[in-house]
């Protein structure tokens, strides 16, 4: 009897060995490392108390000014991108979820690939498409006799060259999460529809989107996610600029932890942590806002 009772606990031993090793323990090494001060080529580790994190709020500091920053930056990238990049997956997965589209397979399959290809990979691709003076749009702009853009240097077209690139390298897994929303969605609500005389765009307002909702929830929540990763395509394609203008948090941790003068690494995981706090709390914003809504149409 006893045996049968453990045999639950044994089977999650493993994973809770993982979790406790590549999570928590991480977790806690970090919230101690941000009480420190010291660089990864340093011996010495100094403790420092909540110095770290003060810094963060010494606005007229200008630590705590890039820091916030850097936040705003990446706020930036995710109200730009997500807005974009959810559109041309929902349209993309509609043109697929068409009957009447001949070689599905090959359109899904194309719009998928570049997923597996490395950020490193696109971003590098990208800033060759778009340099300024040997880019291949400029060049094809060039032939209808419009002026080359600096995709690469200038605001906001060097927002528009970020987006591209990451629209480009994600759609695909968007599209296929979508169209897998799509085809969930009963025949037979449509057929009802145009028995009620509602046209193509009343279908999708009424039944296409309100079916999607879970997977909509999903899909724009994780995109919230990744873009607060936002690291290689900025760094590879823009530099972080002009000026700070595209150095986004994660490039700036990195860039405190990594300083070839001064290694701040204590400092950059106290930044870890609050970015942490920050995105927790937005993802759960989000949660809400998706399920009180749900809630509120039932």
């Amino acid at each position: 009897m006893n045996t049968k009772k453990a045999v639950p606990y044994l089977l999650l031993l493993p994973h809770a060995v993982f979790f406790g090793i590549f999570f928590i323990f991480p977790l806690f090494k970090s919230l101690y490392m941000s009480f420190t001060e010291w660089g990864l080529f340093q011996g010495m580790i100094r403790y420092v108390g909540l110095d770290n994190y003060a810094r963060l709020f010494e606005f007229a500091g200008y630590r705590s000014q890039y820091f916030w920053s850097a936040i705003w930056v990446t706020v930036q990238f995710v109200l730009y991108s997500v807005p974009v990049l959810v559109s041309v997956s929902l349209a993309l997965a509609l043109i697929l979820n068409n009957r009447k589209l001949k070689m599905k397979s090959f359109h899904l399959t194309a719009f998928f690939l570049p997923t597996a290809l490395s950020v490193t990979v696109v971003a590098v691709m990208w800033r060759w498409i778009l340099n300024v003076h040997s880019g291949l749009l400029n060049y094809l702009l060039g032939l209808f006799g419009i002026e080359k853009i600096p995709w690469l240097t200038d605001l906001p077209w060097v927002w528009g060259a970020i987006i591209i690139a990451t629209v480009w390298w994600t759609v695909g897994w968007n599209t296929v999460i979508l169209l897998g929303g799509l085809s969930k969605i009963p025949e037979s609500l449509y057929d009802s529809a145009k028995v009620d005389g509602a046209n193509a765009f009343k279908r999708f307002l009424h039944v296409t989107l309100p079916g999607l909702k879970q997977v909509m929830m999903f899909v724009v929540i994780t995109q919230v996610l990744a873009g607060f990763g936002l690291f290689a395509q900025p760094q590879l394609m823009t530099g972080g600029g002009p000026g700070r203008a595209t150095i986004p948090i994660m490039l700036h941790i990195y860039g405190e932890a990594f300083n070839p003068s001064r290694p701040r690494m204590g400092y950059a995981t106290a930044m870890s942590l609050i970015t942490g706090v920050i995105i927790v709390s937005i993802t759960f914003i989000q949660y809400f806002l998706f399920t009180r809504k749900s809630k509120e149409e039932r």
